[in-house]
This record gives structure tokens, sequence and C-alpha cells, in this order.
């Protein structure tokens, strides 16, 4: 009798185990059946949003349903991050993020209303290779970084940078460069990247770190001239563009750009968006036109290894924020 128990029990259990592996089988079959959705921070027309509508187009066509992008621009990204974290776990909504929201909002915001690490499932990487580019107005008598050093120095306290304070890594790269190169520059901050541009490009305010993308234009009509990369290693497509490290070193810093999805997603729908976004990031297209905004991609990556890279990131932002002494508003 003993025995017969026990046997049913085994069987019963084997039955709900067998039971859940058909219902997953059957999810990752049929997923999706409807347009998903991914949430993108900013609002239409950025850097940003284009490379989210890029990524939607591709990877629609290896799902075989239409992947509609839903712009939640502006309160730097809280109000998109939000609306993602509170969304139905059930793999049609996604979320576009970078590095503000998932490393720097936390260290710059008394609170925000999302947790990064517990309202969040890593799918994968889109970009992780996202330079400031450290500029100067074209009159300024400086082509090097060893040369905008020693006029800041013979000149002290005469000399200000131009920094975009919604932009999330580049607030971080242009302190610490005036920092660790102890140049005593004034900040002044802006709220938009082409007010910030134009005072720069007029020579108001003569020394500019900010993404490749928003200086471009004023370097193209002559009016500012770059002197160097925060990243750790030279842009390929700008080689002779030396890294601000190569003179002071340890001002190494890039922005990045991953898709997560609400926490609870099925592991198999988040599987599944991670090949299709692989797939997509091996295209010739995508790889230009990040090019042409000053960035770079080596490749998806895995869940895990997604999670595992915005982990060591928030690591380095919270210590970058201590060291300095940045003042959660």
């Amino acid at each position: 009798m003993r025995f017969a128990t026990r046997a049913a029990h085994c069987a019963a259990v084997f039955t709900v185990f067998a039971g859940l592996a058909v219902a997953g089988t059957a999810h990752a079959q049929s997923w999706p059946n409807r347009p998903v959705k991914i949430i993108v921070p900013t609002g239409p027309g950025a850097a940003t949003d284009v490379m989210a509508r890029l990524m939607a187009e591709g990877v629609s066509r290896g799902l075989g349903q239409p992947v509609v992008v839903e712009n939640l621009g502006g309160a730097s990204g809280l109000v998109a991050h939000q609306t993602a974290a509170r969304a139905p776990a059930d793999g049609y909504t996604f979320l576009f993020t970078n590095t503000s929201g998932m490393a720097t909002n936390p260290v710059t915001f008394k609170s925000i209303p999302y947790d990064p690490a517990r309202d969040f499932t890593p799918v994968a990487m889109v970009v992780d290779f996202g330079p400031q580019i450290l500029s100067v107005n074209a009159d300024m008598p400086v082509k090097t970084v060893a040369e905008l050093i020693a006029y800041a120095k013979a000149n002290p306290g005469k000399l200000s940078y131009a920094v975009d304070v919604t932009a999330g890594a580049a607030p971080f790269a242009a302190r610490l460069f005036n920092k660790r190169a102890e140049l005593g520059l004034v900040e002044v901050p802006y709220r938009s990247a082409a007010q910030m541009l134009q005072d720069v490009a007029a020579g108001t305010v003569p020394v500019l770190i900010s993404s490749m993308a928003a200086s471009n234009a004023m370097v193209q009509a002559g009016k500012v001239r770059r002197l160097a990369i925060s990243s750790t290693k030279r842009f390929p497509p700008l080689p002779d563009l030396p890294a601000i490290n190569e003179t002071v070193p340890g001002v190494n810093m890039d922005g990045w750009f991953v898709v997560v999805a609400p926490t609870g997603t099925p592991a198999d729908v988040v599987q599944r968006m991670n090949r299709e976004i692989g797939e997509f990031l091996k295209g010739d297209q995508i790889r230009e036109r990040l090019t042409g905004f000053g960035l770079a991609s080596s490749g998806a990556g895995t869940p895990q290894s997604t999670g595992e890279f915005i982990a060591r990131e928030q690591e380095k932002w919270r210590a970058l924020a201590v060291e300095l002494k940045i003042e959660p508003q």
C-alpha cells in the first residue's frame, strides 16, 4: 500500500513537471502572437530613439510580429523606467535603456520610482562603446589634451566647460577629467544640447565634453575642434583621435545601451529576444549607423553577461559618485 501511495505521488509530481515543461515549450512556440512594445526613455528623433527604431524593425522581421516603439521622454528617463517596471511581465514589453537609467540615476537622485536591479531582467547588450568627446571652441589656441591642460593652468579660474547634465555619462566624464587633471574649470550646466553647442561654437564657453553625435554638426562646420575621446581605447573610425587617458590616466568612461524586460518575463522569451537582437547587431546597416553616432557594439552577449556588465557598471558609477562628491538631488 505504501509503495502504491509513493508511486502515485511520484507520478503526480512527474505529471506536474511535465505539464510545466509542455507549458513552457508551448509558450516558446506561441510567443509572440501579437505586437511587441519597446519603451524608449527619449523623445522621437534622438539618437537613442533612432537606434531603438532600427532595432525594432530588424527584430520584428525575426519575430514575425510588429515591434512598436513607445517614446516616454523627459524626467531623466524616470517615467519610461517606471512604466516599464510596472508593465506585465508577459514578454510583450521591453525597455531600451542606457547608462543614465541603469547606473547614474540611482546616484544622482535621492529617490527614483524604480529599482534597476529588482525591477528588470537583463535581455541583451546593444552598445558597449559609447565614448564622450573632449572638444574646444575652434579659436582656442590648443590642439591636444596636454596643451589644454597647460593653457588652463596658465589661466587659472578663467576657463569653463559646458556639459549637458541630462546626458548621463557626459557630466561624470567632464568632472572626472577636470578633477584628475587638476584644471579648475568652472562647470556650466545645460539641459539643451543645441543651446550648449551654440554657446561653445560662439566661444561663450570654450570647452565641451559631449557625445560624438551631439558635436558632429559644429565640428563639421569648423566651429568646434575635437581633442580626445573618453574611452579606454581609440575609436576605429577616428584612429587619430587620442584617448584622454593617454595624457590623464584613469579618465575612462563609456556610455552604453541595453535592452531589459520587467522582472518575471519568461526565460524562453528573454532568450529568444536576445538571439534576435544578436542577429540584428550583426548587420552592416546598424554598424554603420552606430559609427555615425560615435558608438560601437561587441554584440548582444547573453542575458547573464548583460546582467553582469550592468552590475559592474553600477558599482563603477557608485564609486565615481563618491570620488566626485556627487550630491543626489
